[in-house]
């Protein structure tokens, strides 16, 4: 299976629209389309960003030789994940998860 059907498939499992996958990976939704049409080849950022959105190995989504599809059981997007989580916590926890990401995005500005 190819990367372009495997994007589309991760899009679809996650019943998404090609708009909203686009955004949440941060690309176009005409780049989205290319992409699952095969007329755009992936950059190992993007392979990167799908997979650490959708909690999907990198080399399945490279290998046109894998077809198992088990690897979508645990496709979920972490935004999502995240967000639906954060809702449950208390608020002094979500301060403290706040400070968390402004320390992580403060060490990511020191070293890209």
């Amino acid at each position: 299976m190819t990367f372009a059907n495997k994007l589309k498939l991760i899009r679809k499992t996650n019943n998404l629209t090609q708009a909203e996958f686009a955004e949440s990976i941060g690309i176009s939704r005409g780049n989205l389309s290319g992409l699952e049409l095969g007329k755009v080849a992936p950059t190992p950022l993007l392979i990167n960003c799908i997979s650490l959105m959708y909690n999907i190995d990198k080399n399945w989504l490279i290998d046109d030789n894998n077809d198992d599809l088990s690897v979508l059981n645990g496709s979920t997007n972490i935004a999502s994940l995240i967000g639906e989580k954060y809702g449950q916590l208390d608020d002094k926890y979500k301060k403290f998860v706040e400070n968390q990401i402004l320390q992580l995005l403060e060490l990511q500005r020191k070293n890209p």
